[in-house]
């Protein structure tokens, strides 16, 4: 794993041969830049970056003005100032809707599972009338999209067949889409058929913890023309947790999704029908997922929006047992029911970093969280 260190001098010339270079964009309010830059249309700007650069194992970061990035890449060569005025493009750009949603201003999430072993039980929906409940006052707390899934997708879960997750889903999807409210039905599937069916029944959108690598899904939401959400994962649910291993999470999840993002569009997909999702917790250590969060702004740099999911996970029990153990206390665990704070803490610095989609379990909270940072301007 390579570790980054801060330094005054880049390695090479941005984007010549002897290095890597990607750049994240160090977000601030409007109020705090005059001249700044706007931050993917939306409600966060910058005018600085972290520019990092890899060579074999080395990783550097360099903080420096867009204008200084400019004109360094300016007096190496065309090609570099070429490249690094489309990556800047990439971080202004104003993103296109997605799934009719207005992409420069922040959505909510809410999660929905219709399955016993969810990793949280006060999500899981046992029963029709739960489910209408919860689907209600989610939308009522500001909802944009409803995430509803039938298999679970924890660490150590075993794939489920695909008629029971049908069993599990589809009607429940009928019922609701009966509703006819605003706020957007995603099916969380990573089976072709039940995407096929619940499509029938007016899903608006389609989240795959796989990114969609088989042919036949491509074709169908090529054909289809339907809003996706591709996350990364490594390995599958059962085993994604058995020593995960990276260079540096997230310049390897950048590439993976640069070269995916290419892909989807040579097969027919629409730019604007893809969201990314870096997957926390989807084979990723402690490590990893803090360096992902840290470096949150890096995918802007993909021209897409993203979604974070962060809520109720296990690196906010790990964090929280790594405090108690600082201060000499023993504490083994930290349930799923006691981690909303560090969801909520993890929301926010997501917001801050410009992401578009908050993925949670708690959407009046996340959104009361919104509401209260807005009201700084921060």
């Amino acid at each position: 794993m390579a570790f980054v260190k801060k330094t005054r001098y880049l390695l090479a010339p941005p984007y010549c041969k002897k290095a890597e270079t990607f750049i994240s964009p160090i977000t601030v309010s409007p109020s705090e830049v005059s001249d700044g830059l706007n931050l993917a249309g939306g409600w966060r700007y910058f005018k600085n970056l972290k520019v990092l650069q890899k060579k074999k194992d080395i990783l550097i970061e360099v903080q420096m003005s867009a204008q200084e990035f400019l004109k360094v890449a300016k007096n190496y060569s065309k090609n570099s100032l070429n490249e690094a005025e489309l990556q800047i493009d990439n971080l202004v750009n104003k993103r296109l809707p997605f799934a009719k949603l207005d992409m420069s201003k922040p959505h909510i999430m809410g999660v929905i599972n219709i399955t016993p072993d969810s990793f949280y039980k006060n999500s899981q929906n046992n029963n029709l009338n739960r489910l209408n409940k919860n689907f209600k006052e989610m939308i009522n707390d500001g909802a944009s999209i409803v995430d509803i899934g039938g298999e679970s997708s924890r660490p150590g879960a075993k794939k489920i067949s695909v008629v029971e997750e049908k069993n599990r889903v589809v009607g429940p999807i009928k019922q609701l889409k009966n509703f006819k409210v605003d706020t957007l039905i995603s099916l969380d599937s990573r089976n072709l058929s039940t995407m096929k069916t619940c499509y029938k029944f007016g899903v608006d959108i389609f989240n795959d913890i796989t990114a969609f690598k088989e042919g036949n899904k491509l074709e169908f939401i090529s054909k289809t023309d339907s809003p996706i959400i591709i996350m990364h994962m490594q390995k599958k649910p059962i085993n994604m947790q058995i020593n995960p291993k990276y260079n540096f999470a997230p310049i390897d999840i950048y590439k993976f999704f640069s070269k995916k993002i290419i892909d989807l569009i040579e097969v027919g997909v629409k730019k604007s029908n893809i969201v990314i999702d870096p997957g926390i917790g989807f084979g990723k250590n402690l490590s990893d997922n803090l360096n992902i969060l840290q470096y949150l702004p890096l995918f802007h740099g993909l021209g897409v929006p993203i979604l974070i999911g962060v809520s109720r996970k296990s690196l906010i029990g790990d964090l929280t047992i790594d405090d108690y153990k600082l201060r000499g206390k023993n504490k083994k665990k930290i349930k799923p029911s006691k981690r909303l704070s560090g969801s909520l803490a993890f929301a926010m610095h997501a917001n801050v970093s410009g992401v578009q989609i908050l993925r949670t379990h708690d959407v009046f909270e996340t959104n009361q969280a919104l509401i209260c940072q807005k009201s700084l301007n921060l």
